[in-house]
């Protein structure tokens, strides 16, 4: 007696319900992740920089590289105060007695 071979199934069927699966997989996982909440933001590449301190370490970098001022060796003496000018009339101008 000779046992009757299985048929092969249809390969077609297997493969599309194999995908039809992989798909609902992803559709699942794809739940997951969305109800349990935003991910975690990565890590910068660079470090967040104040850009308060960024621009004051700035100006001292350039304060330390700028000459020193030096100050005039002799100052001329102050004129001493005098009055202030009167302003001239607008009379005056038009009459041609303003200075």
């Amino acid at each position: 007696m000779t046992t009757p071979e299985p048929e092969a199934p249809d390969t077609g069927l297997g493969q599309r319900v194999g995908a039809l699966e992989q798909g609902q997989q992803s559709i699942l996982s794809r739940l997951d992740q969305l109800l349990a909440g935003p991910e975690p933001e990565p890590e910068p590449e660079r470090p967040e920089v104040n850009i308060v301190d960024e621009i004051r370490r700035q100006l001292d970098e350039r304060d330390r590289k700028a000459k020193p001022k030096t100050e005039p060796a002799a100052k001329a003496a102050p004129e001493p105060e005098q009055p202030p000018v009167p302003p001239v009339l607008r009379r005056h101008k038009i009459m041609g007695w303003a200075e």
